[in-house]
């Protein structure tokens, strides 16, 4: 977070990448940042608790679960909730390697709204760290830039273009989803879902039956499976190894369902699956012409 921090409980992360900075931090109550005066570009999400923002010396509340776009150049006095702790998220990127439109579209944008799902999944994608090793430089930074102009822009685009929020279900709906792309090799139960959603489980249950005709496990059950056919077709893993990383109670659960679902056996379904892909590299190396006359391409 920039400079003059006071009465701070924890900053969870402050990441640079190049031009782009996300961070996340917690405010105790009464905690208050600044008076500063704005060098990026900065997306701030609050979380929870309440932000009163001084802007050039004007009030501006900023309630949770909304946002707002600062830009270069405004003095800035950010002075959080007295009676509860504040958490909020950024994303600042440096004015100079922001095209001079675009910079010019986040000025006219400086006005707090509600943040919906997709927002708040950029700004946990920046968050993360997931390149391990010893990634290009280069590409890094230009992926996170790339990152940070797409959470700017799409906020802006949403102020200003009014685009609709999404309503609270559909939020619900996508923070569940999110969860079960990231967790579905656990072992994880309706109540870990409705957490991961913010709703109970009947209204959960309520949910994924009118949008989307199913059961929160019926969708955690096909992402496992979908991913489970995913390593059977492209991976050497044994089936038992590939039911313990996607989720199933064992390998007899995991043919059970996998049956079930695609009409054949794990191990029969893999073996038709290489199959079909030897015959199809045999067929596409005929088509291209790679298959020397009167000689036998060797064993796909």
């Amino acid at each position: 977070m920039p400079e003059n921090l006071k009465n701070i409980s924890q900053v969870n992360l402050r990441m640079r990448r190049g031009a782009v900075v996300f961070g996340d931090v917690i405010y105790s109550p009464g905690g208050m940042c600044g008076p500063r005066i704005q060098r990026d570009y900065q997306l701030v999400i609050l979380h929870q608790g309440g932000l009163d923002l001084r802007l050039d010396g004007k009030p501006v509340e900023v309630a949770p679960r909304h946002a707002i776009l600062l830009s270069p150049g405004h003095r800035e006095c950010f002075i959080f909730s007295r009676d509860h702790q504040t958490r909020h998220s950024w994303c600042s990127i440096d004015a100079r390697v922001i095209p001079q439109k675009l910079r010019a579209l986040l000025r006219a944008s400086c006005k707090p709204a509600p943040v919906d799902s997709r927002i708040e999944a950029l700004m946990e994608l920046g968050k993360r760290t997931f390149f391990e090793g010893q990634p290009d430089p280069f590409l890094e930074s230009t992926f996170h830039l790339s990152l940070g102009l797409a959470l700017l822009a799409g906020f802006a685009l949403g102020v200003q273009a009014g685009i609709p929020v999404l309503s609270s279900g559909d939020q619900a709906l996508a923070r569940t989803e999110q969860f079960i792309s990231n967790e579905f090799g656990r072992r994880l139960s309706l109540m870990d879902l409705a957490r991961a959603a913010r709703v109970s489980r009947q209204h959960l249950l309520k949910l994924f039956r009118l949008r989307r005709g199913n059961t929160p496990i019926h969708y955690l059950y096909e992402r496992r499976l979908c991913a489970a056919a995913d390593q059977l077709a492209h991976t050497g893993l044994p089936i038992r190894e590939i039911a313990e990383q996607c989720g199933f109670a064992n390998e007899f659960h995991f043919s059970r369902k996998f049956k079930d679902a695609y009409g054949k056996s794990p191990r029969l379904w893999r073996a038709h699956e290489w199959s079909s892909q030897s015959s199809a590299t045999r067929l596409s190396a005929g088509r291209k012409g790679t298959k020397p006359a009167g000689k036998k391409l060797p064993p796909a």
